[in-house]
């Protein structure tokens, strides 16, 4: 018994000190390599901001390149401040590092391919929590639950829970890139009059500028509307065999896009068969 007391005094009087200098030190070397980005990327927007000789496609290239790198380099910062004072030199490190990861790269290459394609993902903010997403070509899209190193939860919009690695993702459109754009069209009889199809249409849009003004995505630098309701217009006449198809096109927050969107279709429904609008009918051939 006086033993086992003996070495818990011993362990409470072990010097903390050095542990207590290494925490010191990385947290130092990650608050100021992180401050140096920050002041880093303001410098570059505010130099873009400044500048005309290049195009604001090129500018924004370059500042998501520079945003992206930052992220790689900042980490790499914080593993190399972590296991320095562990090691004596960084290159024998590094070398057998590399060879540890060809020797589990043959066993595991699944695996391998998941995390790599996992941390561009990630890093490079391709898909984050919350957006509206379809994965590989597939019709139905599903919100992400849970974004992961590994693997991506998407609930789909049947309820169901799709989980799907990140090396599996080979194509993918996310719909929810802070703005989404509504696109609903309709096809009308050929013996209908398009001219009164279009003002009947500019009435729904009317409408809707005012009911869902809210929704509608404004710009934060110019606090316009990017896109409010407007009729796209009338299709090319061999688009449909049916009738003529024509389309209404708004642009709103990512978030309100499913609510828009069921009322822009309700009202849109309600408007054409309270005036009679004779819709396309697709003849069925019973056999007889």
């Amino acid at each position: 018994m006086n033993e086992f007391i003996n070495s818990i005094k011993h362990f409470f009087d072990i010097d903390f000190t050095p542990v207590k200098s290494y925490l010191f030190s990385l947290m130092l070397t990650i608050i100021s390599a992180y401050l140096l980005i920050v002041v880093f990327r303001k410098l570059m927007q505010q130099l873009f901001k400044r500048t005309s000789l290049l195009e604001e496609k090129k500018k924004e290239t370059i500042e998501s390149v520079t945003k992206n790198t930052s992220r790689y380099i900042l980490a790499i910062i914080i593993i190399i401040a972590a296991i320095k004072p562990f090691v004596g030199d960084l290159k024998e490190v590094i070398v057998a590092g590399g060879i540890i990861a060809a020797v589990i790269g043959f066993g595991a290459q699944k695996l391998i391919n998941d995390l790599i394609s996992g941390v561009f993902i990630i890093f490079e903010g391709t898909i984050k929590r919350g957006d509206f997403i379809n994965v590989n070509g597939e019709l139905e899209g599903g919100t992400v639950e849970e974004l992961g190193f590994r693997i991506v939860k998407i609930r789909l919009i049947n309820g169901k829970l799709l989980t799907i690695s990140n090396g599996e993702i080979r194509k993918m459109v996310n719909g929810s890139v802070e703005k989404r754009r509504i696109f609903e069209s309709l096809i009308v009889s050929f013996n209908q009059d398009p001219g009164i199809v279009r003002v009947l249409l500019q009435e729904v849009c009317d409408d809707l500028n005012k009911k869902q003004l809210s929704y509608l995505k404004v710009d934060k630098q110019t606090d316009e509307y990017v896109e409010m309701y407007k009729v796209y217009g009338l299709h090319s006449l061999d688009t449909s065999p049916f009738g003529y198809k024509f389309t209404i096109v708004a642009t709103v927050n990512d978030t309100d896009y499913l609510v828009a969107s069921l009322e822009a279709k309700e009202i849109l429904a309600q408007k054409l068969f309270d005036n009679n609008v004779k819709m396309a009918e697709q003849l069925i051939n019973k056999g007889y």
